[in-house]
C-alpha cells in the first residue's frame, strides 16, 4: 500500500502538533505496513475547505492511485459535508488513530466533531454576551485574545476527541479510566495539565 500523508495545524506556531502527527502516522505504517511516498504540510484553519496543499495531495492520490493518510480525521476537515464528499469520491483515505474504522464510523466521528465545534462556538458567544450584559467592556485586545483562545481550544478538542472515542470503543468506559489512559499516553490537556474524570466528562457531555 502506498500513501500520501497530509498533516495540518491551524497556525504556524504549532510545530509540535506537526511532529505529533508525523509520529502517529509513522506508528501506523510500522503496525500496518506500506510506504509514505510524499508528505504535504499545511498550517491553516480546518474550517477552510479550499486548501492548496490538501488539494495537491488529493489530486496526486487520484492520479497515481495512492491512499491519503492523516493522523486524525479533523486534519482533513472540520466539516462533515467535506468528509462525506471525500468518501463518495474515488479517493481512498485512512485515519492513523482510527485504523479499523469503516466509512460509516468515520462519518459518525466527523458528525460528532462538527457538533462539538458548533457547541464550543455557541458557548463562547453566550459567555461573551453575558459579560457584555454585565457591563464588561470587551475591548479590541480582549476580543482578539478571546478569539485566539477559542480557536486554540477548538483545535485541541478536534484533535483529542477521536482519541477519546477510540479509547471508549476499546472498552474503557468510565471517565476516570479514560482520563488515566490519556495520561498514560502522555496526552496533555489544552492547558498542558493532567486529565481527570471531570475534565473528560466536560468534553464528552458538552
Amino acid at each position: 500500500m502506498s500513501y500520501i500523508s497530509y498533516i495540518r495545524t491551524s497556525t504556524d506556531k504549532q510545530n509540535i502538533g506537526l511532529d505529533a502527527q508525523r509520529n502517529t502516522i509513522a506508528n501506523y505504517i510500522k503496525s500496518n505496513g506500506g510506504d509514505v511516498v510524499a508528505e504535504y504540510v499545511e498550517q491553516v484553519s480546518g474550517t477552510k475547505n479550499d486548501r492548496e496543499e490538501l488539494n495537491k495531495a488529493l489530486t496526486r492520490c487520484k492520479k497515481e492511485g495512492h491512499t491519503l493518510l492523516v493522523a486524525k480525521l479533523d486534519r482533513i476537515s472540520r466539516r462533515v459535508s467535506f468528509i462525506a464528499n471525500l468518501m463518495e469520491s474515488a479517493i481512498q483515505f485512512k485515519v492513523a488513530e482510527l485504523p479499523n474504522a469503516d466509512q460509516f464510523q468515520l462519518h459518525i466521528y466527523s458528525a460528532l466533531a462538527e457538533q462539538e465545534r458548533q457547541l464550543i462556538s455557541r458557548r463562547t458567544k453566550e459567555a461573551l454576551a453575558v459579560r457584555k450584559a454585565q457591563g464588561v467592556e470587551l475591548g479590541k485586545h480582549g476580543k482578539v485574545l478571546a478569539q485566539k483562545n477559542h480557536e486554540a481550544k477548538l483545535d485541541f478538542v478536534k484533535q483529542v476527541m477521536p482519541t477519546i472515542h477510540e479509547i471508549k470503543e476499546s472498552g474503557i468506559r468510565s471517565y476516570n479510566a479514560i482520563a488515566k489512559e490519556l495520561n498514560n499516553r502522555k496526552i496533555p490537556t489544552v492547558n498542558n495539565g493532567k486529565w481527570y474524570a471531570a475534565t473528560v466528562k466536560n468534553y464528552m457531555t458538552a
